[in-house]
């Protein structure tokens, strides 16, 4: 048990101190179809969470507070150490269905206080690229624009062992962030997402052009 918290306080301190110099050196470019401020619902892809922190922490200064939905087992532990450090709040939600009256407080919660909810929408375990439903079910009983979020880019590790092909920035790099409001989404209509903010960014250009 000892080896275990001391190798947990050593990942804790590595992931932070990696998102510190990522802090210093990324260039962001924002590609942005949305208006901020009211709270909303923001999807994400599982593969990059470790990014998105510093996404989110940059929205904070948009929109209401942000709370991040995290796996309540312990892989939760070292995400939401990295969203606390990034000024955001960690919901820990199990997995399954014993979900389900966890989420029922979310959308209470919704109705109580102004704050927007980030989830990773093909999360936590695959298949990649396929949304479950959870986001869109937050917009739809809680009556909150879906907002989809989508990363490229220029350099990066991306872990192809793993199901999401998790995505590890490298300093200095370009990372092009692509924000679109859909409005409320039903979770039985959920629409095409775009898989990084190439595709997104696209998307957003010819809308703003029509």
């Amino acid at each position: 048990m000892k080896t275990e918290k001391l190798t947990e306080k050593a990942l804790r301190w590595l992931f932070t101190k990696y998102l510190t110099l990522l802090e210093k050196t990324v260039k962001i470019n924002w590609h942005e179809e949305n208006e901020y401020g009211e709270s909303q619902i923001f999807g994400f892809w599982h593969e990059d969470s470790f990014f998105m922190n510093l996404v989110l922490e940059r929205l904070a200064d948009k929109t209401t507070p942000v709370d991040v939905i995290v796996t309540a087992d312990t892989r939760g532990n070292y995400i939401e150490h990295m969203i606390k450090r990034c000024g955001g709040n960690a919901l820990r939600v199990p997995d399954g269905y014993k979900a389900f009256g966890a989420l029922k407080n979310i959308v209470r919660d919704s109705y109580e206080k102004a704050h927007s909810i980030a989830v990773a929408l093909d999360g936590p375990l695959g298949p990649r690229h396929e949304p479950k439903k959870l986001a869109f079910y937050l917009s739809e009983h809680a009556e909150e624009a879906f907002v989809g979020i989508s990363l490229s880019y220029s350099s990066c590790i991306r872990l192809t062992r793993r199901w999401d092909k998790y995505v590890i920035p490298l300093p200095f790099t370009t990372v092009d962030v692509a924000v679109k409001d859909y409005g409320i989404v039903q979770k039985k209509a959920i629409p095409n997402l775009p898989v990084n903010a190439d595709a997104a960014s696209e998307e957003i250009y010819v809308a703003q052009t029509i």
